[in-house]
């Protein structure tokens, strides 16, 4: 039977000066699945009124060596406001 599993972590601004903004790209690495598993990964903006807050995951590609693997991913903000946080949602199922 699949074995599903899930995790959610998130990146905060250090405070004013320092949101992210329109255009800027935060990497990030996921590791803890296997050969085989069905990995997927979305982002969450922090939202806040009045303001639409738009970010993107790209650039996705798996790293496999003797270690194991990882999920090498970017998070950019392609939209025009500044974000002060967003979270990241993880999951894979195992055969």
């Amino acid at each position: 039977m699949a074995k599903v599993s899930h995790f959610f972590s998130g990146w905060a601004s250090s405070g004013p000066g320092n949101d992210m903004a329109p255009g800027q790209a935060h990497g990030w690495i996921m590791w803890g699945f296997g050969y085989g598993d069905a990995v997927s990964v979305s982002v969450h903006p922090v939202v806040g009124a009045p303001v639409e807050r738009f970010l993107q995951v790209e650039n996705v590609r798996i790293q496999g060596d003797p270690a194991g693997r990882r999920l090498f991913f970017t998070v950019r903000n392609v939209g025009n406001s500044f974000v002060p946080g967003y979270g990241m949602g993880f999951g894979w199922i195992s055969a």
